[in-house]
Protein backbone atom coordinates (compact mmCIF):
# COMPACT_ATOMS: atom_id res chain seq x y z
CA UNK A 1 0.00 0.00 0.00
CA UNK A 2 2.90 2.11 0.71
CA UNK A 3 4.27 1.34 -2.41
CA UNK A 4 1.74 1.95 -4.26
CA UNK A 5 1.13 5.47 -2.51
CA UNK A 6 4.48 6.53 -3.39
CA UNK A 7 3.85 5.60 -7.03
CA UNK A 8 0.60 7.83 -7.10
CA UNK A 9 2.67 10.79 -5.42
CA UNK A 10 5.25 10.76 -7.78
CA UNK A 11 2.86 10.08 -11.09
CA UNK A 12 1.32 13.58 -9.30
CA UNK A 13 4.14 15.08 -9.55
CA UNK A 14 5.25 14.16 -12.97
CA UNK A 15 1.94 15.16 -14.38
CA UNK A 16 2.36 18.52 -13.20
CA UNK A 17 5.64 18.61 -14.58
CA UNK A 18 4.68 16.75 -17.81
CA UNK A 19 1.56 19.30 -18.28
CA UNK A 20 2.46 22.40 -17.44
CA UNK A 21 1.35 24.15 -20.46
CA UNK A 22 -2.23 23.74 -18.85
CA UNK A 23 -0.91 23.63 -14.93
CA UNK A 24 1.12 26.92 -15.13
CA UNK A 25 -2.36 29.11 -16.59
CA UNK A 26 -4.75 27.36 -13.93
CA UNK A 27 -2.22 28.42 -10.95
CA UNK A 28 -1.90 31.93 -12.19
CA UNK A 29 -5.60 31.90 -12.77
CA UNK A 30 -6.44 30.67 -9.45
CA UNK A 31 -3.77 32.76 -7.34
CA UNK A 32 -5.09 36.06 -8.82
CA UNK A 33 -9.00 34.90 -8.08
CA UNK A 34 -7.43 34.08 -4.51
CA UNK A 35 -5.78 37.12 -4.40
CA UNK A 36 -9.36 39.07 -4.84
CA UNK A 37 -10.85 36.47 -2.37
CA UNK A 38 -8.66 37.47 0.32
CA UNK A 39 -8.66 40.66 -0.12
CA UNK A 40 -12.77 40.35 -0.60
CA UNK A 41 -12.99 38.70 2.86
CA UNK A 42 -10.40 41.26 4.34
CA UNK A 43 -12.97 43.91 2.91
CA UNK A 44 -15.48 42.53 4.83
CA UNK A 45 -14.24 41.88 8.24
CA UNK A 46 -12.72 45.02 8.11
CA UNK A 47 -16.87 46.41 7.40
CA UNK A 48 -17.87 43.58 10.76
CA UNK A 49 -15.49 45.40 12.67
CA UNK A 50 -16.73 48.77 11.88
CA UNK A 51 -19.87 47.68 12.40
CA UNK A 52 -19.83 46.21 15.97
CA UNK A 53 -18.15 49.34 16.67
CA UNK A 54 -21.11 51.33 15.21
CA UNK A 55 -22.77 51.73 18.87
CA UNK A 56 -19.98 53.61 20.37
CA UNK A 57 -21.45 56.38 17.86
CA UNK A 58 -24.74 56.54 19.64
CA UNK A 59 -23.44 58.52 22.51
CA UNK A 60 -24.07 61.95 23.11
CA UNK A 61 -21.82 64.39 25.26
CA UNK A 62 -23.15 66.83 27.14
CA UNK A 63 -20.69 69.33 28.29
CA UNK A 64 -20.96 71.13 31.94
CA UNK A 65 -19.97 74.38 33.21
CA UNK A 66 -16.51 74.16 34.79
CA UNK A 67 -18.14 74.78 38.32
CA UNK A 68 -20.58 72.62 39.50
CA UNK A 69 -21.67 71.17 42.63
CA UNK A 70 -21.39 67.33 43.61
CA UNK A 71 -25.31 67.71 44.66
CA UNK A 72 -25.92 69.20 41.08
CA UNK A 73 -24.56 66.99 39.30
CA UNK A 74 -25.96 64.10 41.22
CA UNK A 75 -29.70 65.28 40.12
CA UNK A 76 -28.76 65.69 36.40
CA UNK A 77 -27.29 62.18 36.65
CA UNK A 78 -31.11 61.54 37.92
CA UNK A 79 -32.85 63.24 35.59
CA UNK A 80 -30.82 61.99 32.23
CA UNK A 81 -31.35 58.57 33.16
CA UNK A 82 -35.04 59.05 33.30
CA UNK A 83 -34.89 60.85 29.63
CA UNK A 84 -36.21 59.43 26.86
CA UNK A 85 -34.26 56.85 24.78
CA UNK A 86 -30.92 56.73 27.23
CA UNK A 87 -29.83 53.24 28.72
CA UNK A 88 -26.96 54.77 31.07
CA UNK A 89 -25.12 57.61 32.49
CA UNK A 90 -22.02 58.61 32.81
CA UNK A 91 -19.99 61.31 34.56
CA UNK A 92 -16.31 62.18 33.11
CA UNK A 93 -14.54 65.02 35.44
CA UNK A 94 -12.81 67.55 34.31
CA UNK A 95 -9.20 65.50 35.27
CA UNK A 96 -10.53 62.30 33.81
CA UNK A 97 -11.03 64.12 30.16
CA UNK A 98 -7.65 65.40 30.92
CA UNK A 99 -6.15 61.98 31.89
CA UNK A 100 -8.32 60.37 29.18
CA UNK A 101 -6.68 63.20 26.49
CA UNK A 102 -3.36 62.48 27.32
CA UNK A 103 -3.81 58.41 26.91
CA UNK A 104 -4.83 59.59 23.38
CA UNK A 105 -3.36 62.63 21.96
CA UNK A 106 0.24 64.45 22.41
CA UNK A 107 0.73 66.11 25.67
CA UNK A 108 2.39 69.06 23.14
CA UNK A 109 -1.43 69.82 22.77
CA UNK A 110 -1.92 71.03 26.25
CA UNK A 111 1.32 72.82 26.42
CA UNK A 112 -0.12 76.46 25.02
CA UNK A 113 -2.68 76.74 27.30
CA UNK A 114 -2.58 76.66 31.16
CA UNK A 115 -4.59 74.68 33.68
CA UNK A 116 -7.16 72.07 32.70
CA UNK A 117 -9.61 73.27 29.51
CA UNK A 118 -11.21 70.51 29.51
CA UNK A 119 -14.69 70.69 31.05
CA UNK A 120 -16.37 67.86 33.05
CA UNK A 121 -19.21 66.15 31.29
CA UNK A 122 -21.90 63.28 30.74
CA UNK A 123 -21.50 60.86 28.61
CA UNK A 124 -24.79 59.25 27.28
CA UNK A 125 -25.55 56.04 25.79
CA UNK A 126 -28.82 55.55 23.83
CA UNK A 127 -30.89 52.37 24.41
CA UNK A 128 -30.25 49.75 20.90
CA UNK A 129 -34.18 50.57 20.15
CA UNK A 130 -33.10 54.31 19.19
CA UNK A 131 -30.12 53.53 17.38
CA UNK A 132 -30.48 55.52 14.14
CA UNK A 133 -29.53 59.17 12.99
CA UNK A 134 -33.13 60.39 13.66
CA UNK A 135 -33.44 59.68 17.29
CA UNK A 136 -29.83 60.46 17.69
CA UNK A 137 -30.33 63.81 16.46
CA UNK A 138 -33.52 64.44 18.79
CA UNK A 139 -31.85 62.52 21.68
CA UNK A 140 -28.97 65.82 21.53
CA UNK A 141 -31.64 68.34 21.26
CA UNK A 142 -33.67 67.08 24.03
CA UNK A 143 -30.73 67.07 26.15
CA UNK A 144 -29.81 70.98 25.02
CA UNK A 145 -33.59 71.84 26.03
CA UNK A 146 -32.96 70.71 29.16
CA UNK A 147 -30.38 74.22 30.20
CA UNK A 148 -28.07 72.01 32.01
CA UNK A 149 -25.44 71.73 29.61
CA UNK A 150 -23.04 75.00 27.68
CA UNK A 151 -22.86 72.51 24.70
CA UNK A 152 -24.13 68.76 23.42
CA UNK A 153 -21.98 66.98 20.94
CA UNK A 154 -23.21 63.27 18.76
CA UNK A 155 -21.49 61.89 15.93
CA UNK A 156 -24.47 62.55 13.70
CA UNK A 157 -23.26 62.54 10.40
CA UNK A 158 -20.93 59.13 11.20
CA UNK A 159 -23.89 57.83 11.89
CA UNK A 160 -26.08 59.21 8.85
CA UNK A 161 -22.87 57.98 6.59
CA UNK A 162 -22.85 54.32 7.92
CA UNK A 163 -26.27 54.03 8.09
CA UNK A 164 -26.79 55.11 4.71
CA UNK A 165 -23.92 52.51 3.21
CA UNK A 166 -24.50 49.97 5.50
CA UNK A 167 -26.21 47.40 3.35
CA UNK A 168 -24.08 47.99 0.89
CA UNK A 169 -20.74 47.73 2.45
CA UNK A 170 -21.95 44.03 3.69
CA UNK A 171 -24.03 42.76 0.08
CA UNK A 172 -20.59 43.82 -2.03
CA UNK A 173 -18.13 41.50 -0.58
CA UNK A 174 -20.06 39.03 -0.46
CA UNK A 175 -21.59 39.30 -3.49
CA UNK A 176 -17.55 39.39 -4.67
CA UNK A 177 -16.90 36.60 -2.24
CA UNK A 178 -19.54 34.13 -3.53
CA UNK A 179 -18.54 34.82 -7.09
CA UNK A 180 -15.13 34.57 -6.95
CA UNK A 181 -15.86 31.06 -5.57
CA UNK A 182 -18.01 30.14 -8.47
CA UNK A 183 -15.06 31.13 -10.61
CA UNK A 184 -12.62 29.31 -8.64
CA UNK A 185 -14.71 26.05 -8.78
CA UNK A 186 -15.01 26.29 -12.91
CA UNK A 187 -11.12 27.21 -13.50
CA UNK A 188 -10.46 23.94 -11.26
CA UNK A 189 -13.16 21.90 -13.17
CA UNK A 190 -12.09 23.16 -16.52
CA UNK A 191 -8.25 22.28 -14.88
CA UNK A 192 -8.88 18.95 -14.34
CA UNK A 193 -10.61 18.25 -17.33
CA UNK A 194 -7.97 19.44 -19.60
CA UNK A 195 -5.63 17.40 -18.04
CA UNK A 196 -7.51 14.65 -18.42
CA UNK A 197 -8.31 14.68 -21.95
CA UNK A 198 -4.36 14.93 -22.23
CA UNK A 199 -4.00 11.64 -20.56
CA UNK A 200 -7.04 9.81 -21.54
CA UNK A 201 -5.29 6.76 -23.46
CA UNK A 202 -3.26 6.76 -19.80
CA UNK A 203 -6.84 6.70 -17.89
CA UNK A 204 -8.38 4.08 -19.71
CA UNK A 205 -5.39 2.12 -19.45
CA UNK A 206 -5.33 1.96 -16.04
CA UNK A 207 -8.76 1.30 -15.55
CA UNK A 208 -8.78 -1.93 -17.90
CA UNK A 209 -5.22 -3.39 -16.37
CA UNK A 210 -7.93 -3.46 -12.81
CA UNK A 211 -6.91 0.38 -11.60
CA UNK A 212 -9.28 1.05 -8.82
CA UNK A 213 -11.08 4.49 -8.86
CA UNK A 214 -8.67 5.46 -5.92
CA UNK A 215 -6.03 4.72 -7.58
CA UNK A 216 -6.86 6.20 -11.03
CA UNK A 217 -8.48 9.68 -9.02
CA UNK A 218 -5.64 10.62 -6.38
CA UNK A 219 -2.96 11.64 -8.69
CA UNK A 220 -5.77 14.44 -10.22
CA UNK A 221 -7.04 14.83 -6.89
CA UNK A 222 -3.03 15.66 -5.53
CA UNK A 223 -2.88 17.88 -8.54
CA UNK A 224 -5.57 19.97 -7.70
CA UNK A 225 -4.75 20.19 -3.97
CA UNK A 226 -1.50 21.51 -5.10
CA UNK A 227 -2.33 23.98 -7.39
CA UNK A 228 -4.92 25.21 -4.52
CA UNK A 229 -2.47 25.11 -1.70
CA UNK A 230 0.25 27.03 -3.81
CA UNK A 231 -1.98 29.53 -5.76
CA UNK A 232 -3.72 30.51 -2.45
CA UNK A 233 -0.26 30.73 -0.49
CA UNK A 234 1.31 33.13 -2.97
CA UNK A 235 -1.96 34.91 -2.58
CA UNK A 236 -2.40 35.29 0.91
CA UNK A 237 1.33 35.91 1.74
CA UNK A 238 1.00 38.73 -0.83
CA UNK A 239 -1.74 40.20 0.76
CA UNK A 240 -0.26 39.99 4.37
CA UNK A 241 2.62 41.70 2.48
CA UNK A 242 0.64 44.76 1.73
CA UNK A 243 -1.45 44.83 4.75
CA UNK A 244 1.54 45.06 6.85
CA UNK A 245 3.29 47.78 4.67
CA UNK A 246 0.06 49.46 5.13
CA UNK A 247 -0.37 49.28 8.53
CA UNK A 248 2.93 50.47 9.05
CA UNK A 249 2.27 54.16 7.22
CA UNK A 250 -1.34 53.93 8.71
CA UNK A 251 -1.34 53.22 12.26
CA UNK A 252 -5.51 52.50 12.19
CA UNK A 253 -5.11 49.88 10.16
CA UNK A 254 -2.43 48.05 12.22
CA UNK A 255 -4.60 48.69 15.40
CA UNK A 256 -7.34 46.47 13.63
CA UNK A 257 -5.31 43.57 11.89
CA UNK A 258 -6.46 40.98 14.66
CA UNK A 259 -7.65 38.14 12.90
CA UNK A 260 -6.15 38.80 9.70
CA UNK A 261 -4.01 35.91 9.71
CA UNK A 262 -6.96 33.22 10.49
CA UNK A 263 -8.63 34.71 8.04
CA UNK A 264 -6.03 33.94 5.65
CA UNK A 265 -5.32 30.74 6.52
CA UNK A 266 -9.04 30.03 6.27
CA UNK A 267 -8.76 31.12 2.73
CA UNK A 268 -5.59 28.60 1.59
CA UNK A 269 -7.98 25.92 3.72
CA UNK A 270 -11.13 26.83 2.03
CA UNK A 271 -8.99 27.16 -1.89
CA UNK A 272 -6.95 23.68 -1.19
CA UNK A 273 -10.41 21.98 -0.36
CA UNK A 274 -12.52 23.67 -2.86
CA UNK A 275 -9.17 22.23 -5.17
CA UNK A 276 -9.36 18.89 -4.44
CA UNK A 277 -13.16 18.57 -3.75
CA UNK A 278 -13.71 19.86 -7.47
CA UNK A 279 -10.74 17.72 -8.76
CA UNK A 280 -11.99 14.35 -7.66
CA UNK A 281 -15.78 15.37 -8.71
CA UNK A 282 -14.43 16.10 -12.50
CA UNK A 283 -12.55 12.76 -12.30
CA UNK A 284 -15.41 10.98 -11.02
CA UNK A 285 -17.65 12.02 -13.66
CA UNK A 286 -15.31 11.38 -16.73
CA UNK A 287 -15.02 7.61 -14.81
CA UNK A 288 -18.93 7.49 -14.80
CA UNK A 289 -18.84 8.31 -18.14
CA UNK A 290 -16.60 6.21 -19.58
CA UNK A 291 -18.41 3.59 -17.80
CA UNK A 292 -21.71 4.13 -19.36
CA UNK A 293 -20.49 4.26 -22.77
CA UNK A 294 -18.87 1.29 -22.39
CA UNK A 295 -22.23 -0.51 -21.65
Amino acid sequence: MLGQLGYLISESFRGLKQHRTVVLPSLVTIFLCSVLLAGSLTSFGGVVKLLSAEKALYTVEAFLPKTVSADSIKAISENLLHTKRVESVEYVSADSALADFRRHFSGEMLDLVEGNPLPPFFRVKLKEEAHNPVDLMEARTELFRKGYFEEVQAPIEWAERIAKWKFKMVFWPLCLSVLLLATLSLIICNSVRLSLFSRQLLVENMKYTGGSPFFIEFPFVLEGLILGLVGSGLAVTLLAVLVNAIGNAIPVVANNRSGLGLMLAGVVALVTVLSAYFSYRTVRRFLTVKNFEQE
